[in-house]
């Protein structure tokens, strides 16, 4: 049997070993979709064939299976046609093992039957459960979803399951399963499970509290601290919070002010330390920073309901912009200058 070098198994030949193994009745229908030249070209490499090596070609014909699979090509692949195309090729029980093996590494995220569900529905179905199994369903779900979900919770429990998020690492395959089955009897759907992986920690942590509002931020880091102070204060570390515009340089944070209403500039000071009072009133014209502390003057009593939100809307300017790449911020208050 002669061997074929790695240049010569092009996308052509692949498509010529394919066409050989299934035979004229499989490969019928492929070439109905082809024309003429794409037949004729195909055919002249199934001419030039000869002898193919038996384990090259059944890996050419697992490669070919797991992309159709992968694809889910309405009317061109997905799993029945890779189930259908298996069972022409090989024996039977080479051909449910062989699925078996493909549906494994093909298989979604855990909890992936929920991304589409609006909050309050996920909400619905885990609110019952104990604060460690909402913490892994959460840690699987976006963090969009996550955080509205989490702000839905008590106090209570969001101090909870937010710590047990921040300190989980890898967790068992069995006990994924154990909240997917939980799940699955509560809402009857299908749910292949993956391969274990890391998921909670602090990234997820603090994505998804960065995206609660500011009452809600405050609360979970007050919970978590009594619980794990050593957490909270990594999540501080690297969380942004409304204090940490004392640390913002002066080029970025005059940026975030160009976004930020008057009104809401006003209400976000009330009762901040002097020096978040300063810094905002530096990088203001002389006029702009008159305005404001007229208006500060005249504001009086507000609640703190109200101050809270109005911060909640000035750090998700300066979140956005730093995602952008716009500005750059100091996390938490730590040093972050540039030296020569």
């Amino acid at each position: 049997m002669a061997t074929i070098r790695a240049e010569e198994i092009t996308p052509r030949y692949k498509a010529a070993v394919i066409v050989a193994q299934l035979g004229p009745a499989a490969t019928r229908p492929v070439f109905a979709e082809m024309n003429a030249e794409e037949i004729q070209a195909l055919a002249g490499e199934v001419a030039r064939l000869k002898d193919v090596d038996p384990v090259l070609a059944l890996e050419i014909i697992r490669e070919f299976i797991k992309y159709a699979a992968s694809t889910r090509m309405a009317g061109s692949g997905g799993l029945d046609v890779a189930r259908s195309l298996l069972d022409q090729v090989f024996e039977p029980a080479e051909a449910e093992a062989m699925f078996e093996v493909l549906v494994s590494s093909i298989a979604e995220d855990p909890f992936s039957f929920m991304r589409k569900m609006d909050s309050s529905q996920v909400l619905s179905y885990i609110k019952d459960e104990h604060p460690q199994t909402i913490a892994v369903i959460l840690a699987y779900l976006p963090s969009d979803l996550a955080s509205s979900v989490l702000c839905s919770m008590p106090d209570e429990t969001q101090g909870s399951v937010a710590g047990r998020i921040g300190l989980m690492g890898r967790v068992n395959p069995d006990s994924v399963r154990l909240v997917e089955s939980i799940l699955k009897r509560k809402m009857s759907n299908v749910l292949v499970t993956t391969e274990s992986s890391y998921i909670g920690g602090l990234d997820p942590l603090i994505s998804i509290i960065q995206r609660t509002d500011r009452q809600t931020e405050k609360i979970l880091l007050e919970s978590i601290e009594e619980r794990d102070p050593k957490l909270a204060e990594s999540i501080r570390a690297n969380l942004f919070l409304f204090e940490d515009i004392a640390n913002i340089d002066n080029r970025s944070l005059q940026l975030v002010l160009r976004e930020v209403s008057p009104q809401d500039l006003a209400m976000s000071l009330k009762g901040v330390s002097t020096e978040v009072h300063e810094k905002v009133l530096s990088n203001l014209s002389t006029r702009a920073a008159d305005m404001l502390e007229e208006e500060l003057e005249l504001m009086g009593r507000v609640r703190r309901s109200n101050v809270e939100e109005a911060q909640g809307k000035i750090v998700a300017v300066i979140r956005r912009l730093d995602e952008k790449g716009d500005i750059e911020i100091s996390i938490g208050g730590g040093d972050n200058e540039f030296i020569a």
